[in-house]
């Protein structure tokens, strides 16, 4: 009982890795509850709430577990003639993932290994496996994420904050160092941990300061853990 008793304390406390401190997530709790619910958007099929990002077999090489197609593009990059880090010509890593709902293309339900025994899809590993033929409330045609809403980030990025951006304040004076912006709560990703990327300031397991934010934005205080202004 002691060992839970410490265990637990140490989870409620946050757990310190790399300078950041991990909070309890509720993914139940958010819109990415896409279970049976009273979300905007919801199926009637299953009350499974992690599959349709994750799966513990069966997963794609592309994210952690990641159960999910991921979005071919063309995607168009934003660009800007004052930015002085480097983009890459595609989303990267989680961003892609998380382009595989909110690019608009791909159904909510096209999963590799969908609830249940014995169904995951046959043409894995490679390529896109079919939707899992789900009724979807609130989505759009085909199950897919619903256009007009501006989460449905589409394929053409230019109106969007930058990502897969190498995050290097020796480029741009104007921005904090990448030890500080970790400090923070941000988080870089890649090998060398210095990619912005879309949960760089978003985690998609907790809404506690709305819109999946890391940091509230009061004041714009996540803006300026990485913008010197």
């Amino acid at each position: 009982m002691r060992t839970r008793r410490v265990f637990a304390t140490a989870v409620a406390l946050g757990l310190i890795a790399g300078g950041q401190a991990w909070a309890l997530d509720n993914v139940s709790a958010t819109k990415h509850n896409l279970s049976l619910n009273t979300n905007a958007i919801y199926q009637t099929n299953t009350q499974e709430v992690c599959v349709f990002c994750h799966t513990p077999h069966g997963a794609s090489p592309d994210a952690p577990l990641w159960n999910r197609a991921m979005p071919a593009g063309p995607f168009t990059m934003y660009s800007s003639p004052t930015i002085e880090m480097t983009i890459a010509g595609s989303p990267q890593g989680v961003s892609l993932a998380c382009l595989s709902c909110h690019d608009g293309t791909i159904a909510l339900d096209a999963l590799r290994n969908t609830p249940g025994s014995g169904t995951t899809w046959a043409g894995f590993p490679t390529g896109n496996p079919p939707s899992a033929g789900y009724t979807f409330i609130g989505a759009g045609l085909g199950n897919v994420f619903p256009s007009g809403k501006i989460s449905n980030l589409g394929q053409d990025l230019r109106d969007d904050h930058p990502i897969s951006v190498t995050y290097d304040p020796t480029k741009d004076p104007a921005f904090n160092t990448n030890a500080s912006v970790v400090a923070a709560g941000l988080r870089f990703y890649g090998m060398a941990k210095d990619q912005v990327e879309c949960a760089s300031c978003h985690n998609p397991h907790d809404s506690t300061n709305g819109m999946f934010l890391r940091i509230a934005n009061a004041g714009s205080q996540l803006c300026l853990k990485c913008h010197i202004k």
